[in-house]
């Protein structure tokens, strides 16, 4: 019977790997899409990317362990149930839901680690990549300045540079600013760039300012202009996805019932683990039902049960927002939904 667990446990680790990778690479196509649209004025180098794309994998696995544990289980017992050996397993003394002893144990592990990445890990790894976001641009910025084009990489500036002799000297500067309420617009004959903390500094020398005040126009002339300017990125604060678990109890306690969003973050943080244990409960009567069909019916099987899923995920989440049951219901809806679904199907089957 040992020899038979660790075939299946094998088989099973085997699986839900290659599931994880399958639906991490689906998953890290639109953040990459993202990254793309933010990095498109200044571009990014392999190693940075390499490293975002590295820091974005726990907040995807908080989705994809889950998926993939149901996937992998689902995988395993359906090629066991086309190539009849669950029936050998049977004749040879194994109660059926014995078969299931490895994905028990794996399922387990599952739980721990989506806890881990949903509670610490993830928010940990989406604070990283803002700081990082704002690092890279900030040292890329000068790079995007080119000779000839209007740059709009900074949030409501437009910047033309005639001549770049080097990446930090500029000639003929024009700068179009719309970020506070009066319109500016700044002529300089050289600037000089500067990095400062996390902002751009250009150092404009003789040039003139014509700042437009409702329907005037004030004209002043410089020898010296120091332009600040901030990447094309919101300030780095904190989102509720970046939140510590004790950050969020703290809001919670702090803010009561003014701000549903972090009590329905909480709990879904805590749904996402309970759903590894139920996939393991569900996926015995599922391959029953799966029966013959092998690997594609159990590919089947797993998505319609995650669609099913993140659609009550979305509905709870939008009838706690707006006041018709509470943050724990909405966000647990899913979770609830799923337990029911697979104590019906259990019971129907040992019937």
């Amino acid at each position: 019977m040992k020899v038979i667990y660790r075939a299946l446990t094998r088989e099973l680790i085997q699986n839900i790997v290659l599931s994880i990778a399958f639906l991490n690479a689906v998953l890290i196509i639109e953040k990459l899409f993202k990254l793309s649209k933010i990095f498109a004025s200044v571009g990014i180098d392999l190693p940075n990317l390499f490293l975002l794309i590295i820091l974005l994998q726990p907040q995807l696995l908080i989705f994809t362990i889950p998926m993939a544990l149901l996937l992998g289980v689902l995988l395993t017992y359906g090629r066991t149930q086309a190539d009849n050996e669950m029936t050998i397993f049977m004749v040879s003394g194994m109660p059926y839901k014995k078969a299931f002893k490895p994905a028990l144990y794996i399922g387990t592990a599952a739980f721990f680690l989506t806890t881990l990445m949903s509670f610490y890990l993830a928010p940990a790894g989406v604070s990283l990549v803002r700081e990082k976001i704002l690092n890279i641009l900030v040292e890329r910025a000068p790079l995007g300045l080119e000779e000839g084009v209007f740059n709009q990489g900074f949030k409501d500036v437009t910047i033309f540079v005639k001549e770049k002799p080097d990446n930090l000297h500029l000639k003929e500067v024009v700068i179009f600013d719309e970020r506070k309420k009066e319109t500016k617009i700044v002529i300089a004959r050289e600037g000089l760039i500067k990095k400062e903390k996390d902002d751009i500094i250009l150092s404009l020398l003789d040039g003139k300012a014509y700042f437009k005040r409702g329907t005037s126009l004030n004209e002043v002339i410089f020898k010296e202009y120091i332009f600040k300017l901030s990447p094309n990125i919101d300030p780095i604060a904190k989102k509720i996805s970046e939140l510590s678990l004790i950050e969020l109890i703290s809001k919670i306690v702090t803010e009561g019932s003014k701000n549903i969003d972090y009590k329905l973050e909480l709990y879904k943080r805590l749904a996402l683990p309970i759903l590894c244990i139920i996939s393991v409960f569900l996926a015995p009567s599922l391959c029953l039902i799966v029966g013959k069909s092998g690997r594609i019916g159990g590919i089947t099987v797993g998505l319609a049960i995650f669609a099913i899923y993140y659609i009550f995920m979305i509905y709870g989440a939008n009838v706690a927002k707006a006041g018709k049951t509470s943050a724990e219901i909405g966000s647990l809806m899913p979770v609830l939904v799923m337990g029911f679904l697979a104590f019906i199907i259990y019971f129907r089957i040992k019937k």
